[in-house]
């Protein structure tokens, strides 16, 4: 598990926004999962506690970090404890901390787990869930643009782009694969939204790197990368080298221009292995690891359609078995493939999809619990949306008017309302187009945002870890990142946050309960994890109170507790005792547990202060925020 620091202190998990969903069992009289929690393809908060039950009790010798991990998209690697119950039929995963805003969030527990009997848990089990950002107001403005050439250097074309955060400091990173450059440049995130500098890893001359997704393929809990190699034909496997950076690439050969590149755990053996989809041989291509982040010669085979482009992983029938959406460029349709668990794909659907996809994505888009999907349709300048069935089915639904050469989608909540939301990239209109989801799966009120050269691709990512979804945006002529943060609210007489002072409620740090805001819910009987930035190992305190507006000027700050009801101090690290200091990357996680017992409905306001010796006032405040307790 890759370090990430915490302040020791009160444990364990947070509340859920969904119900737990069922699970079919995998074998007949096997062992199986028959229901997980959050359920497959649901949303859930930041710091969702994961729970697994299954039809039969579990040699709990079976049940560790080795055999159940959870994995975010962005965040990697998700640490906390494993419980199981009295029955031995329920595992408890409780975070340590919580996942970033608006990633999607993998639940794989491997082979390796048995039932007291020895039956063990056949082809694994595979979930995913969308975790929910803060409310946001769905306006975006032009924050910054990152350049990834060097000094004096001329067209790299950044066109592959993943937001995982590689140095495990609770930040997203940038990591670009370059097409003319043949390499991967990182920007590691400062933690405020600056990145940089750039690090280079170089990939195979004339490779042309493009498609990439982020596993841990060695087990050793830190970041990897693997990318699609066009011209190439091959991946190649960027292992995280432990202090924040790539220790280099390895290169494996794969079908003839890779063009669409994912990761899975194919056979449930619980080591992530790739699937990649492959244009000049028109398949799929299957590369299973050795457990070690090596991999075996591919195995290929038909993606149901002709000129496969681009895959992605989801369970599509609820069977706990990860399945692959195919978008095939050169037949104008979407594939849908359903996994056995042992590393073999069935054809189930092949569905026209109202052009010829360059790229696809996975999610429920009209809340059913369904896995659904959006294609990026190239030359119809077009997205096409298709809805499962939750059995394998795949219906064509409508098409989306986006710019000229639409070549890319993403899926994300935008504004904190509890739906994916979609973003079209145009490569030749240079802009992006992004609608809003009203709820039912249907795509309304799009807005426009520019670039100067090409609309590449898009992430939508909480950047700025202010807890609501930003949108960053790759033009590939530019070489260049356009970040467009979403703005949040700016209440008068409250403290902002600032980069060397600020606190998060499970992640969201958008001064929930001032300036009409609603507060942060949090559950009865879970954790409310509260995140600290500031400067480099400086003691903090924590108080909690009444929230008011306008607060009392201080020469630190506002002070958003109300003095007329003395705020309580309950964290102090200025004074020894109980208390903490942030870390080396100014960073400290407080984990609050919230009795179960608690009145339901009470609002907590709380605000914290840190050393700053780089100012007269020696003190810096944090940004309020406000907590619900709900059952």
């Amino acid at each position: 598990m890759k370090p990430r620091p915490t302040l020791p202190s009160l444990l364990l998990a947070s509340a859920l926004l969904v119900s737990p969903s069922t699970a079919a069992p995998s074998l007949q009289g096997g062992l199986a999962v028959v229901s997980v929690s959050p359920a497959n393809n649901a949303q859930a908060m930041p710091a969702a506690r994961v729970t697994l039950t299954f039809n039969l009790p579990l040699d709990p010798a079976t049940v560790n970090p080795g055999t159940i991990r959870i994995w975010g998209r962005w965040s990697g690697l998700v640490q906390g404890t494993l419980a199981l119950d009295p029955a031995g039929t329920t595992v408890t995963f409780s975070p340590s901390r919580p996942t970033f805003p608006a990633e999607f969030v993998s639940v794989l527990a491997s082979s390796g787990v048995a039932s007291v009997g020895g039956a063990p848990l056949g082809g694994g089990f595979f979930s995913i869930f969308h975790v929910r950002p803060a409310p946001g107001s769905g306006t975006f403005s032009l924050a910054q643009t990152v350049l990834f050439r060097l000094p004096g250097e001329g067209t790299i074309r950044t066109y592959g782009f993943n937001a995982g955060d590689v140095n495990a400091d609770g930040a997203p990173d940038m990591s670009a694969t370059n097409e003319i450059a043949n390499d991967v440049r990182l920007l590691v995130n400062d933690g405020c939204g600056a990145f940089g500098p750039i690090v280079i890893t170089p990939l195979p001359a004339g490779s042309q790197p493009s498609p990439n997704d982020g596993a841990d393929f060695n087990g050793d809990g830190w970041f990897d990368l693997a990318t699609g190699n066009q011209l190439g034909d091959s991946i190649s496997v960027l292992l995280g080298n432990g202090s924040g950076g790539y220790a280099g690439a390895t290169t494996y050969p794969s079908g003839v221009t890779t063009t669409g590149c994912a990761s899975l755990d194919a056979e449930g053996d619980g080591d992530m292995d790739i699937v990649t989809a492959n244009l000049g041989t028109g398949n799929l291509a299957l590369h299973l690891n050795a457990g070690t982040g090596t991999f075996a010669p591919a195995t290929f085979f038909d993606g149901g359609g002709g000129g496969e482009h681009s895959v992605a992983v989801a369970d599509a029938n609820g069977d706990g078995k990860p399945d692959l959406f195919v978008a095939n460029l050169g037949s104008g349709e979407a594939s849908l493939l359903l996994g056995d668990g042992t590393g073999g794909f069935t054809q189930s659907a092949v569905v026209a999809c109202g052009g010829n996809p360059w790229m696809i994505a996975a999610g429920d888009l009209d809340g059913d619990g369904d896995a659904d999907a959006a294609v990026a349709n190239q030359g119809q300048g077009n997205a096409g949306i298709l809805f499962g069935d939750g059995g394998g089915g795949l219906v064509f639904a409508t098409t989306y008017p986006a710019g000229s050469t639409s070549v890319a989608v993403d899926l994300a909540d935008l504004e904190g309302d509890g739906d994916l939301d979609l973003s079209i990239s145009n490569y030749s209109s240079a802009n992006f187009v992004v609608y809003r989801n009203n709820g039912a799966g249907v795509f309304v009120n799009p807005f426009t945002l520019t670039t100067t050269g090409a609309g590449s691709c898009t992430v939508l990512v909480d950047y700025d870890r202010d807890g609501d979804t930003d949108i960053l945006a790759v033009d590939e002529l530019d070489d260049t990142c356009r970040v467009y943060r979403q703005v949040g609210p700016a209440p008068g007489g409250v403290q902002p946050p600032a980069c060397a002072a600020t606190l998060r409620a499970n992640e969201w740090a958008n001064r929930a309960g001032f300036g009409g805001a609603l507060a942060t819910p949090v559950g009865l009987g879970s954790t409310l994890f509260l995140g600290i930035t500031g400067g480099v190992s400086v003691p903090f305190a924590l108080a909690l109170g009444v929230g008011t507006a306008p607060g009392v000027p201080f020469p630190f700050g506002l002070i958003n507790l109300s003095l007329a009801v003395p705020p309580v101090i309950f964290f102090n690290g200025f004074l020894g005792g109980p208390g903490g200091s942030t870390n080396a990357f100014g960073e400290a996680i407080v984990p609050i547990p919230i009795p179960a017992s608690a009145p339901a409905g009470a609002a907590v306001a709380l605000q914290g202060v840190l050393l700053d010796p780089t100012i007269p006032a020696g003190l810096r405040l944090t940004n309020p925020e406000t907590v619900l307790l709900v059952p």
